[in-house]
């Protein structure tokens, strides 16, 4: 109902205000090259089957990636943008009279594709405020990130089957080598402010921060462009290391096999998580404040240096084969890390410093980023079992049951993300199968998932 207690057609346009436009387009490059080769050769020179492998393989990824997320004041065709306009002139002719949520029918809905064949013949009709376009800005510079990692390895790996073939074992080694350049935003709000030959902030009388003059107005474009700097914040990495493994499989029964394993492995940080970004917050401390000791300000960044987390892992399991071609296993497995990601807060050190490649005036600021935070230990135990029904009479052979599951304890300091772990998990159900006919159910559970880890204090007396 209107101000005039008259009912309001919901349906008519006319009765809506046209305010604003928005865009999103991106622009974004994934370019992955990638070559491999592997030999092998049998040799018969043993008495029992010995074959040999090795091969290396090659890959570089670059991820070129741009966000624009224009915004629009809608003027109206009199250019006025205080003039109360409707979208009535952009109704869609061709979704219309079609059902709609909630009991409505018949809604008409402006057109994006007419709105835009009007803006192209009349600009006047949106435009950007000065606002707008600073927002616009921002965001450009914010999303405008790129990386280029290159991996290269190699492998050697021996396989011999001893016993009459009861027993096999497959080891081997892998060497791999990671470089990385990262390019992402730079922010910093204190960009404004002229500084003195030492570095500090120049004063007026009356004790106010000096602003630049090219800084322009609070909010403007020319003080975003010197607070915030498009992929001003770079960094390079490098890192390599050996990884081996060894796999036991043992035929203890022509229906049962237990399997053992040793193998060295590695977590690279994601994308997100080493592509530079800096946020360069400086406080406004006065000369007692200093002589205090307080901070000087807060970094927050990524850290491009991030090194990957490495594991050794133990497994152990048994499977056991039925006569009706089911299987159940179980399973343990441990897995000890090291260098595990973690965040945290610490006053940053010159050593901090250097590991990130940022500059050394930053001592003694606090400092927010993802660290390898130590030592982890995950250990768990898995169960699964597939099954026909056959073994309880002729019409069970239509069924076949399955059941698994995990459950991961997960070991490690306050800091320690284990936000890809989940610590329970299972899956179970039940299909029927006569063709042409197949029919199932499933059921899934995982538990509490921990999805962010929050920025505790490593250094508590300083992080007020």
């Amino acid at each position: 109902f209107g101000a005039n207690d008259q009912p309001i057609d919901i349906t008519d346009l006319s009765n809506y205000r046209l305010n604003t436009a928005a865009s999103s387009p991106r622009h974004i490059r994934d370019e992955m090259l990638v070559g491999s080769l592997d030999v092998s050769r049998r040799l018969a020179r043993f008495s029992f089957p010995v074959s040999l492998q090795a091969g290396g393989w090659w890959r570089q990824q670059t991820r070129d990636f741009r966000r624009y997320n224009p915004s629009f004041t809608y003027n109206g065709v009199d250019g006025d943008p205080a003039t109360l306009e409707t979208p009535a002139p952009y109704a869609n002719t061709v979704f219309v009279n079609q059902p709609n949520s909630h009991g409505f029918g018949s809604m008409v809905w402006p057109s994006v594709y007419q709105a835009w064949e009007a803006w192209q013949s009349n600009p006047a009709l949106f435009s950007a405020t000065p606002a707008q376009e600073v927002t616009t800005e921002r965001a450009r510079i914010t999303t405008s990130k790129y990386i280029q990692e290159s991996v290269s390895a190699f492998y050697f790996q021996g396989e011999a089957r001893l016993l009459q073939d009861r027993l096999k074992v497959l080891a081997g080694v892998r060497h791999e080598r990671t470089d990385a350049l990262g390019k992402g935003p730079l922010n910093e709000p204190e960009a404004v402010f002229v500084r003195t030959a030492d570095g500090s902030f120049a004063r007026d009388v009356q004790g106010n921060r000096i602003r630049k003059p090219e800084a322009g107005a609070v909010g403007s474009l020319a003080e975003l462009h010197l607070t915030q700097i498009e992929r001003a914040a770079t960094a390079s990495r490098s890192y390599d290391g050996f990884y081996p493994s060894v796999h036991v499989t043992y035929e203890a029964r022509e229906n049962l096999l237990v399997r053992a394993a040793y193998a060295q492995t590695y977590g690279r940080p994601n994308f997100e998580h080493i592509i530079p970004n800096a946020v360069i917050a400086e406080a406004d401390l006065d000369e007692e404040e200093v002589n205090a000791g307080a901070t000087p300000g807060v970094l927050t960044v990524t850290n491009i240096g991030l090194r990957p987390w490495s594991a050794k892992n133990y497994d152990l399991s048994l499977e056991y084969y039925t006569r009706q071609g089911g299987v159940i296993s179980a399973g343990v497995f441990l897995k000890e890390l090291k260098d595990f990601f973690g965040s945290g807060v610490r006053i940053a050190t010159r050593a901090d410093l250097q590991q990130l490649g940022l500059d050394p005036r930053f001592e003694g600021w606090e400092l927010r980023t993802q660290f390898n935070s130590g030592d982890a230990r995950v250990t768990g135990v898995e169960l699964n079992l597939r099954q026909s029904l056959q073994p309880l009479g002729g019409w069970g052979r239509h069924f076949l049951v399955f059941a698994n599951g995990t459950e991961l304890r997960l070991e490690g300091s306050q800091q320690a993300s284990f936000e890809s772990f989940v610590p329970e998990s299972a899956n179970w159900g039940v299909s029927f199968t006569r063709k042409p006919i197949t029919l199932g159910v499933k059921w899934n559970y995982r538990g509490l998932q921990r999805l962010e880890t929050t920025l505790a204090p490593w250094r508590s007396e300083r992080a007020t």
